[in-house]
């Protein structure tokens, strides 16, 4: 692990904050939230890809964390789009078609993957380990 470099460490937290987003994602899916599942194989598929970084620094790594930034930006963006009702309802103080009581949930998810989303685009360029 000393050999590890800020590349590195920005992958692996992004995968964690990955993680995280899917855990929400998912929770907030069961209580009635609308997410396409191809939100949630996206965030799967992200947590892969920034996990290659373990693997060091080789040529198809830098792809990997292209993806991953890719795929994390994918369920952001159906995050807030799917979550847009719960979101301006819960600020306009009115229930229509939305869940606004699950509009903080959708937050979360934003922010989660959104941090994810820097994280990685960092790791992308940055050297994984210092002696490559």
């Amino acid at each position: 692990m000393k050999k590890k470099s800020f590349g590195f460490y920005a992958s692996v937290i992004a995968a964690i904050l990955a993680c995280a987003a899917l855990v929400v994602t998912i929770l907030y899916q069961k209580q009635g939230g609308i997410v396409v599942n191809y939100a949630i194989y996206a965030l799967i598929a992200a947590i892969v890809c920034e996990a290659a970084s373990f693997f060091g620094e080789k040529p198809w790594t830098d792809f990997t964390s292209i993806a991953g930034v890719a795929l994390i930006t994918y369920a952001f963006m159906r995050v807030l789009g799917d979550g847009i009702w719960n979101i301006a309802e819960a600020i306009n103080g009115i229930k229509m078609v939305g869940l606004p009581e699950l509009a903080n949930m959708n937050y979360t998810m934003a922010g989660l993957e959104l941090a994810a989303i820097l994280l990685a685009l960092l790791a992308c360029f940055t050297k994984k380990s210092k002696e490559a």
